[in-house]
């Protein structure tokens, strides 16, 4: 590896950091936010909402954000700058095709459910479905400036600056408006990923990355959607076991449960917060050296894995350890959910461990193996939670997330085992 490369891995170690910590901090600040101004079956439909919308947001890509990694990072390194032109194009038009597709299926759905065209009727979803197309051409921007290797630009607004930005609109809507509804926080975050767009379009054409919008049609489509949309579905079937108990709460329980597993699954979410940031590290080295030196891309790979298991295995005690007073913050109502917490801190950190070969697979050729591990463990999350919810509500949806996690972490261990074999065979 070169000493160029050795230098961006050192820095990055200190981007890691700051991107967990604030990061974290700043997400934290914005959930609580919304908690201390919505009532607990608001904030709940916020985490329904949210959670629908980002599904979409991957659907559409089709996997370009996925990919992007893998295809851009030689050319970006050898400045072969129509590649990246080429790629925005083929996957932004389609983007565009498919949100407008969602939003209006949605609408559709939401009148016809409703009989009725009163905004104050419809759930939070159908206003922040408006937001699929800006999210998706944020995910990709930034993922080009990942290949790039500029961690800072790619992830920062992104992981800080959007929940930061959008408490600080919450904060300042509260004292305009004497209530406070989901479609004045929905409106305000749409206002600051439009903003973080802005500037970074603005920063790609700085860095000469965006020097023409004319795309030359140079790229093989149709295989650039061969590797694309097994990681589009493994991706999307992994943010859905994610959320399948946030839906099933929704449709099983009472309303108030999901607000409260809501502020669990927040403080959770620092793991695989860090381990998708610990792997946005290594990916970009990773799909520069994939196709001539696929050795090192697998030293690189291994190291990715042991530093995971070192940060993710630190984060899971301290959380486990200071679990009730992080609860404790959002209200005395919410510490009913730390059983739920537990179990989704077990349920994650485990996964966590696994989820750098998923990466390693997908960049291999095997991702449908991992879509149907993942269409395996949402079944099994699915069935779980039919059972364990009616019996220990919240903390039954976190014990069937646990249990999937866990038995998709197995599937993909023997699809290792499986591929080593081969390996060694050949």
């Amino acid at each position: 590896m070169s000493e160029q490369h050795n230098q961006y891995l050192s820095q990055g170690a200190l981007f890691l950091i700051l991107s967990i910590l604030l990061g974290y901090v700043a997400d934290y600040t914005f959930n609580l936010t919304l908690i201390r101004h919505l009532s607990v079956h608001e904030y709940g439909d916020y985490k329904v909402a949210y959670g629908f919308t980002t599904l979409m947001s991957v659907l559409v890509l089709l996997g370009g954000d996925r990919l992007a990694p893998r295809i851009l990072s030689r050319p970006i390194s050898e400045q072969h700058t129509s590649t990246i032109i080429d790629y925005l194009a083929f996957y932004l038009k389609n983007a565009f095709v498919l949100s407008l597709i969602v939003i209006v299926l949605t609408w559709v759905a939401s009148f016809a459910y409703l009989f009725s065209f009163d905004k104050q009727d419809h759930h939070a979803m159908a206003y922040m479905v408006l937001a699929v197309p800006l999210i998706a051409v944020g995910a990709i921007l930034s993922r080009v400036l990942q290949s790039a290797k500029r961690l800072a630009a790619s992830n920062l607004p992104w992981r800080i600056a959007l929940p930061a930005l959008k408490a600080l609109c919450v904060l300042l809507l509260a004292k305009w408006f004497t209530t406070l509804s989901v479609i004045h926080v929905i409106a305000a975050g749409i206002s600051v990923v439009l903003a973080i767009l802005f500037w970074q379009l603005r920063y790609l054409k700085q860095l000469g990355l965006l020097h023409s919008l004319k795309p030359t049609h140079s790229l093989d489509t149709s295989k650039l959607l061969k590797l694309s949309i097994p990681m589009m579905l493994a991706m999307l079937v992994t943010m859905l076991l994610n959320q399948t108990d946030i839906f099933m709460l929704e449709l099983i329980s009472q309303e108030h449960t999901v607000g409260h597993f809501g502020a669990a699954n927040t403080l959770a979410h620092l793991i695989p917060v860090t381990q998708v940031t610990i792997a946005s590290l290594f990916m970009p080295l990773i799909g520069h050296y994939f196709d001539k030196q696929p050795d090192q891309a697998l030293a690189l790979l291994k190291k990715a894995q042991r530093i995971t298991i070192m940060v993710i295995a630190a984060i899971a005690v301290l959380l486990f350890l200071f679990s009730n007073s992080l609860l404790a913050i959002f209200g005395e109502s919410y510490l009913n959910a730390e059983p739920a917490l537990v179990w989704l801190i077990a349920g994650y950190s485990i996964w966590a461990f696994a989820a750098p070969s998923v990466t390693w697979q997908q960049y291999n050729g095997n991702g449908l193996q991992i879509v149907y591990v993942g269409a395996a463990a949402i079944m099994i999350d699915l069935a779980a939670n039919l059972y364990f919810i009616p019996k220990y509500d919240i903390e039954g949806a976190a014990i069937a997330t646990a249990l999937s996690l866990s038995c998709a972490t197995v599937l993909v261990l023997m699809l290792n085992l499986k591929q080593s074999a081969k390996t060694i065979e050949n």
